[in-house]
C-alpha cells in the first residue's frame, strides 16, 4: 500500500457516507418512547400530533441557527426546543437524560452506508490523509465516531471535525482548518466531498480546496452547484481523485 501524501480528502457524513433516510423510523421510535415516558412522569399525555409538531419546531429552530449563524445547536438544546413546544418544564438533569437517549438512538437505528463507500474509503486512504467534516444534529460526534468504528471505516480517518465539538458548522473555515492541521496536509491537491452546495461546496472552495458534490444519495443541489466535480457514485470519486 502506498504511503498517503500531503494532500487530504475530507468527507461529509450524512447523505455522503450514509443514507440519512434509512432506518429513521427506528431512531424516531426510540426518541418518542423516551419523550412519552418523561411526559407521563409529569402526568401529561402527548399525542402523535403533539410530538410531530414539537419535532418540527425543533427542526425549524435548528435550521434557523445552522444556516443563519453557522452553528449547530447540540442535542441538549434541540431537546429543549422540543420540550418548549410541548410545554413541558423539566429539570436540567432530566433534559440531559432525554438528550442522551436522542443521541444514542442512531445506534438503535443505524443508517445504511452509501453504495460502495466502504471500498472507496479504503482506496482513498492509500493516497490521501482522510478526515470527516460533519454538521451534527441529534447525533453528536462521539456517536458518529462509534458508528464509523462499528462499520470498519473509522480506522481510515486521522482527523474529525464535528460541529458540536468545533463550535461552528460548515461552511465556517474552522471546520476545514481542523482537518488540515490534524492531518499535517496542505490545501494543494486536497478535496472535500459532500452533498450540500451551501455548506460542503461553498465551505471547501472558500477554504481554497476543491469540492466534489456527491449525488449518489441526494441530488437536490445538482442544478445549482459550483462544485469542481459532480460524482454520482463512489467509484466515480475514486476515478477522479486517484487517477485524474
Amino acid at each position: 500500500m502506498e504511503t498517503p501524501g500531503t494532500s487530504f480528502i475530507s468527507i461529509d457524513f450524512w447523505n455522503t457516507i450514509v443514507n440519512a433516510h434509512t432506518n429513521g423510523e427506528k431512531r424516531a421510535k426510540r426518541r418518542i418512547e423516551a419523550l412519552h415516558k418523561l411526559a407521563e412522569s409529569f402526568g401529561k399525555n402527548i399525542s402523535a400530533t403533539d410530538v410531530k409538531q414539537a419535532h418540527a419546531h425543533a427542526s425549524a429552530r435548528f435550521d434557523e441557527i445552522w444556516l443563519g449563524q453557522a452553528r449547530t445547536p447540540n442535542s441538549y438544546e434541540l431537546v429543549g426546543f422540543t420540550l418548549e413546544s410541548l410545554k413541558l418544564s423539566v429539570s436540567a438533569q432530566q433534559q440531559r437524560e432525554l438528550a442522551f437517549v436522542y443521541e444514542e438512538s442512531l445506534l438503535d437505528g443505524p443508517p445504511e452506508l452509501a453504495p460502495g463507500v466502504l471500498e472507496a474509503v479504503e482506496k482513498l486512504a492509500a493516497h490521501y490523509k482522510l478526515g470527516i467534516i460533519s454538521d451534527t444534529m441529534f447525533s453528536p460526534g462521539r456517536v458518529l465516531k462509534a458508528f464509523l468504528d462499528d462499520k470498519g471505516l473509522g480506522r481510515h480517518f486521522s482527523a474529525f471535525a464535528f460541529s458540536d465539538e468545533v463550535g461552528v458548522s460548515k461552511p465556517h473555515p474552522k471546520m476545514f482548518e481542523k482537518i488540515l492541521t490534524e492531518t499535517g496536509s496542505s490545501t494543494q491537491g486536497s478535496w472535500h466531498i459532500g452533498d450540500i452546495q451551501q455548506t460542503d461546496i461553498k465551505g471547501a472552495q472558500g477554504f481554497g480546496i476543491k469540492g466534489i458534490l456527491y449525488t449518489g444519495v441526494s441530488d437536490f443541489h445538482k442544478k445549482d452547484t459550483t462544485a469542481d466535480l459532480i460524482c454520482e457514485s463512489w467509484e466515480q470519486v475514486c476515478d477522479a481523485v486517484i487517477n485524474p
